[in-house]
């Protein structure tokens, strides 16, 4: 007898992984803890693999689990264009996104454009917010898909990159040579500020927060002036700025995590919009 995998057992595989556990994930799919148990259950007993981890950090995707997850995604996406298809319409309805704003400028304006230019009926609502923030909107259904850093600690959502983060300053300027160390940082709540300055405390280097801002921009202004350095993605780093590390007395960053949550019960056009940014940040990977 051929079987056929079931797309609803995947589609809770993608919520309890998103949402980085069983009883977040039913709440989200509109059914019992014990329900999405046993149907992940169901699904690792057909498949003869476990596909889901329990630990302190929440529910992940054991190695057999993350292989699926990416055939489960494909697989939901073909669903949703055949229902498209079918409904004889071109995509519709709208979309609420969330990104932190340090990741517009590097590719963020480009997927949007990308996904406008393909869907123009869609209403796209986009939110710029540092990422913990996001994770609760999204949480309450008050977005529907969001780009966020992970929490290194708590990572939930798909990883889609790793982002290096570097040391920069202006090319006119010096401010690493000051001590203590003046930083322009991003507000409390950045989950960069917070990687920033435990690298520093382990270092032992002497620092002090010179500027804080909530926006990139921000950030960069305080940097250009002269008047502090600062740790950000590398893809936003200004062309023809410094990139300072060891030689500076600077200790060595780790990359920052680069994941996307998608709300489980989220509509065609929220998924397709998933997929346009995973699209556009593989093209970016191949292309660099």
């Amino acid at each position: 007898m051929t079987r056929h995998l079931d797309l609803d057992a995947l589609a809770t595989l993608a919520a309890v992984v998103d949402m980085g556990g069983f009883t977040a994930a039913a709440g989200r799919l509109g059914r019992t803890q014990s329900a999405v148990s046993a149907k992940i259950a169901a699904l690792e007993a057909e498949l003869g693999h476990r596909l889901i981890e329990r630990g302190r950090s929440g529910a992940v995707a054991t190695p057999a689990g993350t292989e699926l997850l990416g055939y489960a995604r494909r697989l939901l996406q073909i669903e949703d264009e055949a229902r498209l298809a079918l409904g004889g319409e071109s995509l519709g309805g709208r979309v609420r996104l969330g990104i932190p704003d340090d990741y517009v400028e590097p590719f963020g304006a480009l997927l949007l454009r990308r996904f406008m230019t393909t869907h123009p009926k869609v209403q796209l609502d986009v939110r710029c917010e540092i990422s913990h923030r996001l994770e609760r909107d999204l949480a309450q259904g008050a977005i529907d898909v969001a780009v966020i850093t992970r929490d290194p600690e708590r990572p939930t959502g798909e990883l889609l990159r790793y982002e290096p983060l570097v040391w920069c300053a202006p090319p006119d300027h010096r401010p690493e040579l000051v001590d203590p160390l003046p930083l322009a940082v991003f507000s409390e709540g950045c989950r960069f500020r917070g990687v920033v300055l435990g690298a520093l405390e382990t270092s032992g280097r002497p620092w002090r927060i010179a500027y804080a801002s909530s926006s990139l921009q921000g950030v960069l202004s305080a940097v250009s002036t002269g008047f502090a350095l600062a740790c950000v993605a590398e893809s936003s780093v200004p062309a023809g700025w410094r990139r300072l590390g060891a030689a500076e007395g600077l200790p060595a960053m780790p990359a920052a995590e680069i994941g996307l949550v998608v709300r489980p019960d989220a509509g065609v056009a929220s998924r397709t919009l998933a997929n346009t940014i995973r699209a556009t940040l593989a093209r970016l990977d191949r292309a660099a």
